[in-house]
């Protein structure tokens, strides 16, 4: 996966409309017609939330930049903090790339003609259902309730 701002961006953009084979306008255009396919709705969403992401990651690096100026030197408090913004500005942009790049593996193998799932640690954790927390009950199966 790439790592520059617009290469992320692209990066995602092509690899939803290769998946759908729709351009974004198109799969946009499809949802709000009520005509999207499997999956298309959540990518856009996700890709949204990757944009969004992207900006304020951004606008993070621009504020440290702003903050080291051009001399060297060691790190004031505010530098120290504007650093930690920018490493949790990544984490909040890669946390949408990995769920949208999980979502379109997903649909790329759910798609017949593209063949069998992958069989990777992620896109089994993707197919296996979670395990219930409660048991289904079954009508003979013991006491139901208290009587007095």
């Amino acid at each position: 996966m790439p790592d520059g701002e617009q290469d992320v961006l692209e990066f995602f953009a092509q690899s939803i409309e290769t998946t759908f084979q729709r351009t974004l306008p198109d799969l946009a255009r499809d949802h709000d017609q009520g005509r999207s396919r499997p999956g298309a709705a959540e990518a856009l969403r996700w890709y949204g939330r990757l944009a969004a992401a992207q900006d304020r990651l951004h606008q993070a690096e621009d504020d440290l930049v702003v903050a080291l100026g051009a001399e060297p030197g060691e790190l004031t408090p505010r530098q120290w903090e504007l650093a930690h913004r920018v490493n949790t500005a990544v984490v909040e942009r890669d946390v949408p790339a990995v769920i949208l790049k999980a979502l379109l593996d997903t649909v790329m193998a759910d798609t017949p003609e593209r063949g069998p799932r992958p069989n990777t640690v992620a896109a089994r954790r993707i197919q296996t259902p979670a395990v219930a927390a409660a048991q289904p009950h079954s009508v003979g199966s013991g006491v139901q309730g208290r009587s007095r």
